[in-house]
C-alpha cells in the first residue's frame, strides 16, 4: 500500500532587527512588517501540522474500513483479525495523541503573540514563539516517523492476510431446501485467488457436489440430496497458492412460514439462485424465459432475503421509539424539517390508486412505484397495512429484519424540503395519502435498522420486504430478452400477483407525450392498448394520464413511440408475499382516476 503521508520539513525562521538610527515611525513600520511576515510563517507551519495530522486520520479510517472487509471476505483467521484491530486501535490513540500535542500548541502560541508590552519586545517574543515551534515539531515529526513505520508493518500483515484465499456462498451458509432428489445450486465467490486457485467439495454419504467455475473468481456449486431427503452437509475447500482453506455448507429440508399468516408459505417454486430454472414458477409459464435471469436476492438464511442479513437488530429502547408517533428521524435525505399536516382522507380515491403515489424532491423513485405497483395489485392488503388511531396518529404493520412482525407509530408531521414543501411521496394536488404515511414508517424502520441509509437508491427488492415479509426477488438484465419474452415475464407475473419494477438504460427515447428516464424506478401494468406489450408508470405522474406509458415493439409503435425501448429495460420482478392474500386476478389494466 502506497504511504498516505510524509514527514513534514519544517524550517526555521531567521528573525532580527538591525540597530540603526531611525526615527520611531519608520521603526514602527518595520516592526508591523515584521508581525505579519513571522505571524502568517507561525500560522502556516501550525495549519501543516493540521493538515497532516488530518491525512493520518483518513489513512487510519481506511484502514481500519479494510481490516472490517477483511473480516467479511477473506478466510483470515478471527484471531489475525483481532491483532490488527488491536495494532489499528494502538495507531488511533496515537493519532488522537498528536492531535492533543498540536492543539495545545496552537493554544501556547495563539497566547504567546498577545504576550508582549510593547511593540519593541515584539522582535524577542516572536523568535521565542519560533524555537518552541521548531523545538515542538522537531518531537512531533519523530512520531510521525514511528508511525509511518507502524502503519508499513500493519499493511505487510494485511496484504498477507489478503493473500489467503477466502470464498463466500450468496445463498449464504446453511441452506434451506424443499425436498431430496431436487438439485440445489449454491452460487460462490472468492476472494485472494488467482488463476490457480481450485475449489473442490466432499459430500455427506448419498449427496453428491459438483464445481463448475464460472470464472478465476467465481462459481457454482451444484448439490444434489439423496432421494429420502433430510440433512446434509458439504465441505468446500479452496486451495491457493500457499494456503488451503476449509468452510462447510449445510442443507437443511424443511420449510420457513410466515408468523401468524397461516395460508402463506414462504418456500414454494421461486429461483434460489440466478442459475435456477424455477421451472414451477407461475404454474411453468415462465418456464421457456426462466434462463433470461440474473440476480437473485433469495437466502435459505431468511425469508426476508440476503440483503437483511446484516441489518442492525433493535433494542427495546429503538423499538418503543419505532412505536412513539411522534418520534421521527432527525433528518431524511439531506432534509429535516418536519410539519404537521392535516389528512382528511388517506384514500382520496376510494381504494388505494396509483395516482396515491408522486414522487417529490425526495430520490425515492423505486418505493414510489413499487407501492403504486401494491395498489394497482391488491389496493386491499394496503389498507390492512395502516390503523387510524385518531387525526393525527397511525400504526403500521411492518416486518423486522428477522421477519417478525412489529407495529410502527406514524403522526401527521411531514418532511419538508428546502423550499418548505412537502419532500415525500404524495397524492394529487399535494394531498397527503396512505403512500405518504407508509414512507414516513419506512424512514422510520431504516432508521433503526439500517443507520445511515437513506430513501434514496433504497431498491424495490429492498423495500418491499418490510411490507410483505418475502425478499424474494429476481433480475432481468436489458437486452437479454426479445419483446415477447419480455411481454412473457411482465403480464405472466402481473397475472400471477408478483410485483414487477423496473427502468431504462437509454434516455430521452419518446413514448407519446413522455419520454425515457435513466437511473428511475417505474411500475409496470397491463397495456391498455392490446398492440403494446405493456404499461409504464413514471412515478412522477406528470400529466391527466398519470404518467403512465405504453410501450410497443418496433413492428406495432406508432407515430411518437420509439419501438426500440424494449432493449433498454430492465425489470425487477418480486415476490408478493403476504400480499398475495389479497391478490384477486386477473388483473386488468389500470384505470386513471380524475382528479
Amino acid at each position: 500500500m502506497k504511504k498516505h503521508f510524509f514527514l513534514l520539513c519544517l524550517l526555521a525562521l531567521t528573525l532580527g532587527l538591525a540597530t540603526s538610527c531611525y526615527d520611531d515611525s519608520e521603526l514602527r513600520e518595520r516592526v508591523d512588517k515584521l508581525e505579519n511576515s513571522a505571524v502568517a510563517t507561525i500560522n502556516q507551519q501550525l495549519a501543516t501540522l493540521q493538515s497532516s495530522v488530518n491525512l493520518l486520520q483518513q489513512t487510519d479510517e481506511a484502514l481500519k474500513s479494510t481490516i472490517t472487509t477483511l473480516q467479511g471476505t477473506v478466510g483470515a483467521q478471527q484471531t489475525d483479525i483481532d491483532d490488527l484491530k488491536a495494532k489499528e486501535g494502538e495507531l488511533s490513540d496515537q493519532i488522537a495523541a498528536l492531535q492533543d500535542q498540536i492543539d495545545a500548541l496552537s493554544t501556547w502560541v495563539e497566547n504567546a503573540l498577545n504576550d508582549y508590552a510593547t511593540k519593541d519586545d515584539l522582535t524577542n517574543q516572536l523568535t521565542a514563539i519560533q524555537d518552541h515551534i521548531t523545538e515542538t515539531t522537531n518531537g512531533i515529526n519523530d512520531q510521525f516517523a514511528a508511525i509511518q513505520q507502524q502503519f508499513d508493518a500493519i499493511n505487510a500483515q494485511l496484504a498477507k492476510l489478503m493473500a489467503v484465499p477466502g470464498i463466500t456462498f450468496e445463498e449464504g451458509d446453511t441452506i434451506l431446501y424443499q425436498k431430496g432428489g431436487a438439485e440445489v445450486v449454491v452460487n460462490y465467490t472468492l476472494t485472494g485467488a488467482d488463476v490457480l486457485t481450485t475449489v473442490e467439495c466432499l459430500a455427506d454419504a448419498g449427496w453428491q457436489a459438483v464445481v463448475t467455475a464460472t470464472s478465476s473468481t467465481s462459481g457454482t456449486i451444484a448439490v444434489t440430496p439423496p432421494a429420502e431427503g433430510g440433512n446434509g452437509k458439504v465441505i468446500v475447500l479452496v486451495a491457493g497458492p500457499t494456503t488451503t482453506i476449509m468452510r462447510v455448507l449445510r442443507f437443511e429440508q424443511g420449510t420457513i412460514e410466515v408468523p401468524d399468516e397461516e395460508r402463506y408459505t414462504f418456500i414454494g417454486t421461486w429461483p434460489q439462485s440466478a442459475t435456477d430454472p424455477g421451472a414451477r414458477l407461475c404454474n411453468g409459464e415462465l418456464s421457456t424465459v426462466m434462463g433470461k435471469i440474473s440476480g437473485n436476492t433469495y437466502s435459505a438464511q431468511s425469508r426476508m432475503g440476503s440483503a437483511f442479513l446484516r441489518d442492525h437488530r433493535a433494542t427495546e429502547e429503538e423499538m418503543a421509539w419505532l412505536a412513539d408517533y411522534t418520534a421521527k428521524p432527525a433528518q431524511m435525505d439531506g432534509f429535516s424539517r418536519w410539519a404537521a399536516r392535516r389528512i382528511p382522507n388517506l384514500y382520496p380515491f376510494g381504494d388505494p390508486k396509483p395516482a396515491d403515489c408522486n414522487q417529490h424532491a425526495i430520490g425515492d423513485c423505486n418505493t414510489v412505484s413499487t407501492l403504486s405497483t401494491m395498489a394497482y395489485l391488491y389496493p386491499g392488503f394496503i389498507k390492512s397495512l395502516i390503523t387510524v388511531v385518531s387525526d393525527t396518529e397511525y400504526q403500521v404493520k411492518m416486518f423486522d429484519p428477522d421477519g417478525k412482525r412489529i407495529i410502527v407509530g406514524v403522526d401527521n408531521q411531514i418532511l419538508l424540503d428546502n423550499n418548505s414543501s412537502i419532500a415525500q411521496m404524495t397524492g394529487k394536488n399535494l394531498r397527503i395519502t396512505w403512500a405518504t404515511i407508509l414512507e414516513k414508517a419506512i424512514m422510520k424502520w431504516l432508521y433503526v435498522f439500517r443507520p445511515g441509509h437513506e430513501l434514496g437508491g433504497f431498491g424495490a427488492e429492498g423495500m418491499t420486504p418490510l411490507f410483505t415479509g418475502d425478499g424474494r426477488s429476481f433480475a432481468v438484465s436489458p437486452g437479454r430478452c426479445t419483446p415477447e419474452e419480455l411481454k412473457l415475464f411482465v403480464t405472466t407475473c402481473l397475472q400471477h400477483g408478483l410485483i414487477v419494477n423496473g427502468g431504462f438504460n437509454k434516455q430521452g427515447l419518446k413514448m407519446g407525450n413522455h419520454e425515457t428516464i435513466t437511473a428511475h424506478g417505474h411500475s409496470f401494468f397491463m397495456a391498455n392498448d392490446p398492440n403494446a406489450l405493456f404499461a409504464i408508470r413514471n412515478p412522477w405522474g406528470q400529466g391527466s394520464d398519470d404518467h403512465v406509458m405504453q410501450c410497443y415493439d418496433a413492428d406495432h409503435a406508432p407515430a411518437g413511440y420509439d419501438g426500440t425501448i424494449p432493449s433498454t429495460i430492465d425489470l425487477r420482478i418480486i415476490s408478493p408475499g403476504i400480499a398475495a392474500l389479497y391478490y384477486e386476478g386477473p388483473i386488468q389494466p389500470y384505470t386513471i382516476p380524475k382528479w
